[in-house]
């Protein structure tokens, strides 16, 4: 029998060890416990690029015989470049036990449904949008990977629609990098750094602002041995200064910054239509993954 339910503080457990398997099929093999499941996905609110409720309404689970098959996440919010008046349903994210039937995403993908339908004044419903991620799951961001055909299906069949597809780019660092300062005098450097929000780096020259960019700092289990990991979530050169070398330092800087932190990887998305940002991706040293994620949106009824 295949039922959905509320997720209670009892299925906590099982949804860790589900979490623990879907981190394993991206090569993570440090395991998620339940405290760090509240943390990192239940209470985590969307941050830094959406500003997401925290519902306990919207965590439903799907069990078959007695065993958790299932986990979808709902909430409503908004996203970071969005009007502050705007409201959207948002779909987060979607976790299935290995094996886990077809039936199980159809009725997780019903009650995210019926979840929304409660809900008043939605511009739209976006599932899986890169900027609503966890920081444990898909490098923090929010996509269906693109070997996830069943769930791609069945998004389909719900009447969603694919709106956006994204490539994925990394970069190592084995030891601290050589720093090629701008070809532009005066430059101030600022610094910004939020214990739960990661570093910003910005560059100013008197009053006019030249670049940004702001890198997070993925979370690990305590003793988890495995590599530190980071993001750069924006980089961000004004015209005016670009092809001076500006977005180059202060990858460099901050860069070197993580890798005192002991992190040795960095990782950046791109948009699939956006080939300026990924050539300028690949002339700073970053590399294509095979990763790929899409996001979907639907009408909100």
């Amino acid at each position: 029998m295949i039922e959905a339910s509320p997720l209670r503080s009892r299925h906590l457990p099982a949804l860790a060890s589900l979490w623990t398997q879907a981190l394993a099929q991206q090569n993570e093999r440090c395991p998620i416990s339940a405290r760090e499941i509240e943390d990192h996905v239940l209470l985590h609110g969307g941050e830094p690029r959406a500003i997401l409720a925290i519902d306990p309404r919207g965590w439903i689970i799907v069990r078959s015989n007695d065993a958790l098959a299932g986990f979808v996440h709902c909430t409503v919010g908004r996203l970071q470049s969005d009007d502050p008046e705007t409201l959207r349903g948002i779909l987060r994210g979607l976790v299935l036990a290995p094996g886990a039937p077809a039936a199980v995403i159809t009725m997780l993908l019903r009650a995210a449904d019926a979840y929304f339908r409660r809900k008043n004044n939605l511009a739209n419903i976006v599932a899986f949008h890169l900027h609503t991620g966890y920081p444990r799951l898909n490098h923090g961001r929010g996509t269906v990977a693109h070997t996830h055909w069943a769930l791609m299906d069945a998004l389909g069949n719900a009447n969603y629609r694919l709106t956006r597809r994204w490539l994925f780019y990394s970069r190592d660092f084995a030891d601290i990098i050589p720093e090629h300062l701008p070809r532009l005098p005066g430059l101030k450097l600022q610094w910004e750094e939020k214990m739960d929000e990661g570093f910003t780096l910005s560059v100013w020259s008197d009053l006019d602002f030249v670049a940004r960019a702001r890198f997070m700092i993925f979370p690990q289990s305590p003793g988890c041995d495995a590599p530190r990991v980071a993001s750069l979530y924006h980089l961000e050169v004004a015209a005016a200064y670009r092809h001076h070398g500006v977005g180059k330092w202060l990858l460099e800087r901050g860069a070197n910054y993580l890798i005192s932190r002991g992190v040795n990887r960095l990782l950046e998305d791109a948009d699939h239509e956006d080939a300026l940002m990924q050539s300028r991706l690949l002339h700073l040293g970053f590399r294509e993954c095979e990763l790929r994620g899409y996001t979907y949106e639907k009408d909100h009824v």
